[in-house]
Parts: C-alpha cells; structure tokens; sequence
C-alpha cells in the first residue's frame, strides 16, 4: 500500500540501506547504520522510501516475515515481495521504522538520529556549531560539528569527552562537551 507521507505521529527514521538483492524469491540485503541493528531485526513493518535522487518520491510500507543478520548485513524477507527483479528494483532505497517501534534507550544511551542538530558548546559556553552526522570509527561514536562558516570539529562521543547531553526540549537540543576552543 502506497502512501503519501505517513503522519507525524509515527516519524520515520531511516535504518539502512538496500544493497543488493539477496537469492530467488526477492529477499533484501540492507546496509544497516547501525553497528547492533537490533531495531531493524525486531521491526514487524517497515517503510521504503526511494532512493536519493530518483525522479519519483514514494513511500511504501511492508510486513516483515523473516529478518536475520548475515556477514555485516541484515537479510529482509518481506510480504508481497517474492520475485528477485522487484528486489533488484529496490537497490539504494533507504529502510525508515516508525520511531514507536525503537526500544527506548538505556540511561546514557541515544539514539544517532536525535543527537542530529543539536547544538555543541564547551564547559566555557564557547559555542561550537551543531551536529551535522554521527560516525563510527571503530574504537567508538563520533560527533561531526560544523560550525556557521563551516570548520568542522570531529569529537569523540565517549565519557570523557561528553559532560551533558539534553535532548528534552528538540527545539533547542544542547550537547556540552570538555573540548578546548583550538583543538
């Protein structure tokens, strides 16, 4: 079932990315954006959104039946999708899940998405910009923050860096870091 735009009670996040196809019988093989996919082996639904730059912008919503993490990536089975051509299709299509479908986060735990545009200052109130993306470098998260003439500052998301993250209000989304003005 093909949809507009879904409401604003159940935002999508995007999760993934489909890669390739993956066997026969239209299987998906998606590029997780997180390092424990746990979200998107869970989901029950969800979303299709075409991919970046493709001329039409659809949403399309699926039942999942079968997930499983296989060689870094996650293998969806969905419903209505059984031949490998329709998989085929789908290759850069990015996966989004309704936001009530996240298991809610740990204390000191967030989600990337919410840490998006929150704006970074040190213990001194020297602002520095906001969070344009989140990485992982394999030892652990990064903050990319781009200031308004765009320097950018790459700082470790780790306690000793991180002295407090506010996200309550999520117009005014304030994170405070222990980083000097000149590193």
């Amino acid at each position: 079932m093909s949809v507009e735009l879904p409401t604003l009670h159940q935002e999508l996040i995007e999760v993934g990315t489909i890669i390739e196809a993956y066997g026969i019988r239209g299987a998906l093989k998606v590029r997780p954006f997180a390092t424990d996919p746990v979200a998107l082996l869970a989901a029950k639904e969800i979303w299709i959104k075409s991919a970046p730059g493709s001329l039409a912008l659809s949403v399309k919503d699926y039942q999942v039946y079968l997930s499983k993490f296989h060689s870094g990536s996650v293998i969806l089975e969905l419903v209505g999708l059984t031949d490998r051509d329709q998989a085929l299709a789908m290759k850069s299509a990015r996966i989004a899940m309704a936001r009530k479908h996240f298991p809610t986060p740990g204390e000191d735990e967030f989600y990337w998405t919410d840490l998006l545009g929150a704006q970074v200052e040190n213990q001194a109130g020297e602002p520095f910009g906001q969070v344009v993306e989140m990485m992982d470098n394999g030892a652990q998260s990064v903050l990319s923050v781009v200031n308004d003439v765009k320097k950018q500052r790459l700082i470790p998301f780790v306690k000793a860096f991180i002295i407090d993250v506010n996200l309550s209000d999520p117009m005014a989304k304030k994170i405070t870091v222990d980083w000097q003005s000149d590193w």
